[in-house]
């Protein structure tokens, strides 16, 4: 009896210093990206028979789960999608609106300045001056529409490098998620639990991976 006891006290230590370890690991990785909590999960170990009855045999911990909810995490990532495809929508078509609307170099300074110019010489058609002014704001107008042409080639070589290097990226993460499922499958057929940080890296890949492409898991 006085063994069972000292047994049943081991095993709530031992059962005090994994929550203990799991712990100091949850407070460790307060600012890691992607970590999810993590919690023991404890039960009554099973009782012994002594004839009398069944003695309970202490604590035993059964496994370490992450505090982790798989709906919300995949709204998460379907709204990171969403929010990065949106914040690249946002930053071309700023650039091509200043472009565009500036009101010194844009285009529609020029436009006003030539159809105001028509106006004037449609109003006064023998006018030399006024003819002369239309010629030039002509070429004024070309002269722009030549330098936005440039500046939206400009643009759409900036784009295409960007493309270029988020599908870098996604190989990249494609290749390193495909690593992580290999090891996760390890660890679970050799232990048969969860590997929690595994799983947090995973899921922070597929994070990642999110905001080049949508990503359905």
């Amino acid at each position: 009896m006085a063994s069972s006891i000292l047994s049943i006290g081991q095993s709530a230590l031992a059962a005090a210093q994994v929550g203990i370890n799991t712990t100091g690991h949850n407070i460790a990785n307060a600012a890691t990206p992607g970590y999810n909590r993590q919690v023991i999960v404890q039960g009554a170990a099973q009782a012994q028979n002594f004839g009398f009855g069944f003695l309970g045999q202490g604590v035993e911990v059964s496994t370490v789960k992450r505090v982790y909810n798989e709906y919300l995490g995949n709204q998460v990532q379907s709204a990171q999608t969403t929010k990065s495809g949106l914040d690249s929508y946002y930053a071309q078509m700023r650039q091509i609106d200043n472009l565009l609307a500036d009101p010194t170099t844009g285009l529609s300074p020029a436009m006003q300045d030539f159809f105001s110019g028509l106006q004037d010489m449609t109003s006064n058609p023998t006018s030399i001056p006024a003819r002369q002014s239309v010629l030039s704001n002509a070429e004024s107008l070309a002269t722009r529409f030549q330098s936005l042409s440039g500046r939206l080639d400009e643009i759409e070589r900036s784009l295409n490098s960007q493309i270029q290097s988020s599908i870098s990226d996604i190989n990249s993460y494609g290749q390193q998620i495909a690593q992580l499922n290999d090891a996760i499958g390890k660890a679970e057929r050799a232990s048969g639990q969860p590997p929690n940080d595994l799983l947090d890296q995973r899921d922070q890949l597929l994070m990642e991976l999110n905001k080049q492409i949508k990503v359905t898991v």
